[in-house]
């Protein structure tokens, strides 16, 4: 192919694409809506730590305590418990009528004498709901229970973890 035949190839083939009707893409349109739910961020405190009161476990086996949220001890008969138990209470603050997922994980209690262990299984709410927006807040309870052995002595003290976070 000489230059002038691919010169005359190209003119034509411009010409027959600018004879051909260029059709413009059809758009298309379509309207949402858009929502925002604005919600105080969570303010969490502790009012009052968990305590089993005093506790003398079984002569054999193992005694297992609990303790209602509300703060009431169930203590099997084969064992004592005394003193001034009481259940945990929290405290927390947002926004009215939030649905709060509570989470309580198990721990252990430990002996800071011998470093035994006494596990602990709480007991919490699963959801609360918040009754106002910010102070006073919502307040709630956690109970549990522990299993302690007959061989158990002293003082057991842990950490228990609560995690608050809306729905």
């Amino acid at each position: 192919m000489t230059i002038i035949s691919r010169a005359l190839w190209r003119l034509s083939a411009f010409a027959l694409l600018g004879a051909m009707p260029l059709v413009p893409a059809s758009a298309a349109q379509i309207t949402i809506q858009a929502n925002a739910n604005v919600v105080k961020a969570l303010t969490f405190i502790s009012k009052q730590d968990l305590d089993f009161g005093i506790v003398m476990p079984a002569a054999s086996g193992t005694t297992t305590v609990s303790m209602s949220m509300a703060g009431a001890i169930s203590c099997p008969a084969a064992a004592t418990c005394t003193g001034a138990a009481r259940p945990a209470i929290f405290n927390v603050q947002g926004s009215n009528k939030g649905v709060v997922q509570i989470i309580v994980a198990p721990s252990d209690l430990v002996n800071a004498s011998n470093s035994t262990t006494i596990r602990f299984t709480p007991t919490a709410p699963s959801t609360i709901t918040l009754t106002n927006s910010g102070a006073p807040g919502t307040d709630f309870n956690i109970g549990g229970s522990i299993a302690i052995p007959s061989t158990a002595d002293g003082t057991y003290i842990g950490n228990i973890e609560v995690t608050a976070d809306y729905q």
